[in-house]
């Protein structure tokens, strides 16, 4: 119980990991076979029969595109709202990324625009399970088959969700993830693809090998934020250190928090040569190891939540609550609610000691960074107006959620 004052997110990171990354730094920290046993355990609780660490979900990306043979002038279909990276990793390497609406309260690509976005040029579909939520699968990847497209599933916010009774990452060609602190589980940083191909999971297992460790001392860092994090977000810490600090922020008009872990939307001009100097870690696969023996409760207790604000703010007038489709099994990584004047409805739930935030995608179909790709996409371009994401993460409990429940009703109220 947070007393009142919540903040947006609490990371999964715990003592125990802390611990497991102390004693690999020390003992082994370039460890291969910590590396492959992480890969293993993973993919098995995905279902899929590879997987292979990567430095990050771009690079992750970047890697599928080359592994399934896309080359410069072809072209992948994306959703609208989605993260800057992915589009601008495409791009980079001459691939157009061409963007397709999603459902205005499910978040997820909608199939219908998918089929409507695929040319002559088109030969991958990146099917985003946004927020937690998973995509209507069957109709994609039907259409997908249809055409003759890969389908590289972006779980990057979504690891341990279903769809009809199947993880999400193993309903396509490919998947790629990842593990940020921000995340429902985490390796610090880094990322992970999964594939049931023998000869993609080569080629992406074979450039990796190629790269070269980045400078020890990262990991020690992200194990210091990681467990500063994990203190301040405490229900007896977070009132009265950190929310406080976040209140004055927010009246200068700064987000400490987003401008802490979110990053500045960029084009790049070629693969980032960062990603060859960021081989994944001995510590990192560690740390996966020992949260993947917690990722059922973690995501447990998002279900819980989450379920708890879909009923109790389902009919709560003026806002639209999340939709899934049929047999979507969310892990609710996000809660995101709709108001058309999402910024007061902001400073109100702040009054009221929840923390809530726009979150880190953009309408990339109306970008200024993709303005040669641009394709205005209506519910895209809707949800960024509206949308806010309101907590929902683990160390919540059941007053919690009844708090933010009320804090919601009150402030819709008070906004008008």
């Amino acid at each position: 119980m947070y007393f009142g004052r919540i903040p947006r997110f609490s990371p999964s990171f715990s003592p125990a990991e802390a611990l497991v990354t102390a004693r690999t730094l020390v003992k082994k920290p370039d460890d291969v076979a910590t590396v492959h046993e992480f890969e293993n355990t993973f993919a098995a609780f995905i279902g899929a029969r590879f997987g292979v660490m990567t430095p990050s979900a771009r690079f992750a990306f970047y890697l599928l595109l080359k592994a399934m043979g896309l080359h410069a002038g072809d072209e992948v279909v994306i959703p609208a709202l989605t993260y800057f990276a992915i589009p601008s990793m495409a791009a980079a390497v001459g691939i157009k990324p061409v963007f397709a609406d999603v459902g205005k309260r499910t978040h997820v690509l909608d199939p219908a625009a998918f089929e409507a976005a695929i040319t002559p040029r088109t030969r991958a579909v990146v099917p985003t399970h946004l927020y937690g939520t998973p995509c209507d699968m069957d109709p994609i990847r039907e259409i997908a088959k249809k055409h003759g497209i890969k389908v590289i599933e972006d779980c990057a916010q979504s690891t341990g969700a279903r769809y009809r009774g199947t993880r999400v990452g193993n309903l396509g060609d490919a998947a790629y993830y990842t593990f940020g602190l921000t995340k429902n589980i985490t390796t610090l940083s880094g990322a992970m693809i999964t594939t049931n191909d023998p000869a993609v999971a080569a080629s992406v297992r074979a450039d990796i090998e190629a790269t070269t460790h980045g400078p020890q001392e990262r990991a020690v860092k992200e194990a210091a934020t990681g467990l500063a994090m994990m203190f301040a977000t405490h229900p007896f810490v977070y009132p009265w250190t950190l929310h406080p600090a976040i209140v004055v922020g927010n009246r200068l008009g700064k987000d400490p928090i987003h401008e802490r872990f979110g990053e500045a939307e960029v084009r790049y001009d070629g693969v980032p040569t960062s990603f060859q100097k960021a081989r994944p870690r001995a510590v990192q696969a560690a740390v996966g190891m020992k949260q993947i023996e917690r990722i059922e409760a973690l995501n447990g207790a998002r279900i819980r939540n989450g379920r708890a604000l879909d009923e109790a703010l389902a009919n709560v007038d003026g806002i639209l609550t999340p939709e899934y489709a049929g047999g979507a099994e969310p892990i609710y990584m996000s809660f995101v609610i709709h108001h058309p004047r999402r910024d007061a409805l902001m400073v109100e739930l702040r009054k009221r000691g929840v923390d809530t935030t726009v979150g880190y995608m953009s309408d990339c179909s109306d970008h200024e960074l993709f303005e040669e790709y641009r394709r205005p996409q209506p519910n895209a371009a809707t949800i960024m107006r509206e949308q806010l994401h309101i907590p929902v993460h683990p160390r919540m409990d059941d007053k919690d959620t009844r708090h933010i429940a009320e804090a919601v009703r009150q402030s819709v109220r008070a906004v008008g």
